[in-house]
C-alpha cells in the first residue's frame, strides 16, 4: 500500500488550526486538483458520517465520507472511493508551544487498484499532499487576523 505522510509546522495554536480544519469545506475546492466538492449544506459539515463528494480536476468523483473525528486527540479520519480506487485520508494536529503546531496529512491507497493508480499518478498526489498541508495552515492563519470592514467612507 503505498502511503503519503507529510508535516507542516503552523505558526497558530492547535485550536485554531483545528477550527480551520473543521472548516475543510471551505478551503478544499481551492486545491489545484479539485475541481468542486459537494455536498447537503443544510447542516453542518464536520462530523462523524458526513458524506460529500470530491470532484478532480480530471472530473472524477470521489464519494467521501468522514469517518472518525477524534475531538480529544485533534484527529479526523476520511474514507474516499470511486470504483475500486479506495483512499483513506487522516489529518491530526500536535502541539509544538502555545504560538505553533504540526499538522499531519496521511493518505493511503490500498490494494492492487490503489498500488496500479499511485504508479500513474504519483507526482499529483505527493504534490497534492504538500498543497493541502499549505492551504489547510493559510486558512488557519487567516482565522487568528481581525475581519476588516470597510465603510463608504473608506472606499
Amino acid at each position: 500500500m503505498k502511503t503519503y505522510v507529510e508535516t507542516l509546522t503552523c505558526p497558530t495554536s492547535v485550536s485554531q488550526a483545528w477550527a480551520a480544519l473543521k472548516e475543510m469545506n471551505l478551503w478544499l475546492p481551492t486545491l489545484s486538483t479539485n475541481r468542486a466538492v459537494n455536498y447537503d449544506r443544510s447542516g453542518g459539515f464536520f462530523y462523524q458520517g458526513r458524506t460529500y463528494e470530491v470532484v478532480t480536476r480530471e472530473g472524477v468523483t470521489m464519494d467521501s465520507e468522514i469517518y472518525l473525528v477524534d475531538e480529544a486527540e485533534k484527529k479526523v479520519e476520511i474514507h474516499a472511493s470511486h470504483s475500486i480506487l479506495k483512499s483513506l485520508l487522516t489529518c491530526s494536529v500536535e502541539r509544538i508551544d502555545d504560538h505553533r503546531c504540526k499538522l499531519t496529512r496521511t493518505q493511503a491507497y490500498p490494494g492492487v487498484f490503489g498500488f496500479v493508480f499511485v504508479t500513474f499518478f504519483d507526482h499529483r498526489e505527493s504534490g497534492e499532499t504538500s498543497e493541502y498541508l499549505e492551504v489547510w495552515a493559510h486558512h488557519a492563519q487567516m482565522l487568528t487576523r481581525p475581519h476588516v470592514t470597510s465603510t463608504a467612507a473608506d472606499r
